[in-house]
């Protein structure tokens, strides 16, 4: 399994490392340099406990680090690390401001496998709720003692889908998302829930497709960062996530 890092930072005269310290204390670098951006990955050989730690350096902030941790069961087939660093407004509500701060931005996303007790099937003859909204529609069904909170909302079951073409399966159509429907409770254990494309689906031509649903046991919206510390110079963002990714390949055929 491989570590997949992004380093982004658009400061002149900055300079920035990132290192990972493996659980048999092992110490690798993963960038050190001054690149405006670099991407790369890593071979994860070892189960358990990791160590990130991130380093910026520039002539307006000055030397800021931060070091989280995730750790590997084996039930993971990816973990993607991003770093950013850039200048925002302190006070982004207020429009007359002209005082500035250097932020860093510091993710570290872990993708599992589902439980197998979170099931999923295509719903082939389903109009929706209210039949407002097209399909495909599929059902989830949590055997699990877990509580599952969808990608963007918690009560909500958005995914993507890929077409069947030449021997794969290729695309990740993702639609439209609203972010203003109601509050919706999250998937609780022994309960079941609709799942679709995006808030209002997608009329899908006859073919193979491949539904591609991200879904947490704990709750937190995909890319969301905290602001976990913060000077008169810089502020820290940061956010240690796991997702897990349940697909359902099914026919969509002619009427």
């Amino acid at each position: 399994m491989s570590i997949v890092y992004t380093v982004i930072g658009n400061l002149p005269n900055a300079y920035g490392t990132l290192r990972l310290i493996c659980p048999d204390g092992k110490s690798i670098t993963l960038y050190d340099g001054a690149d405006r951006q670099i991407n790369g990955s890593y071979h994860l050989e070892q189960l358990g406990n990791y160590r990130l730690k991130v380093v910026f350096s520039s002539a307006i902030s000055g030397r800021e680090s931060l070091e989280r941790s995730f750790s590997l069961t084996g039930e993971e087939y990816k973990v993607e690390v991003s770093a950013r660093f850039e200048r925002e407004k302190k006070d982004i509500f207020d429009i007359k401001s002209k005082d500035s701060t250097t932020s860093g931005f510091f993710k570290i996303t872990k993708y599992s496998n589902p439980s197998p007790l979170v099931k999923i099937r295509y719903l082939r003859n389903s109009k929706g709720e209210n039949r407002e909204f097209p399909g495909p529609h599929f059902l989830v069904q949590n055997e699990s003692r877990d509580t599952l909170y969808g990608e963007w909302l918690p009560g909500y079951f958005w995914g993507t889908l890929s077409r069947w073409e030449d021997g794969e399966y290729v695309g990740n159509y993702g639609g439209q998302i609203c972010t203003t429907w109601k509050d919706e409770p999250p998937l609780y254990p022994n309960a079941k829930t609709m799942a679709w494309v995006a808030s209002f689906g997608r009329r899908t031509s006859p073919g193979k497709y491949r539904f591609n649903l991200y879904y947490s046991t704990k709750e937190g919206a995909k890319g969301s960062a905290r602001k976990v510390s913060e000077t008169d110079s810089f502020v820290w963002w940061s956010a240690v996530q796991n997702w897990h990714l349940l697909t359902c390949e099914f026919e969509v055929k002619a009427d």
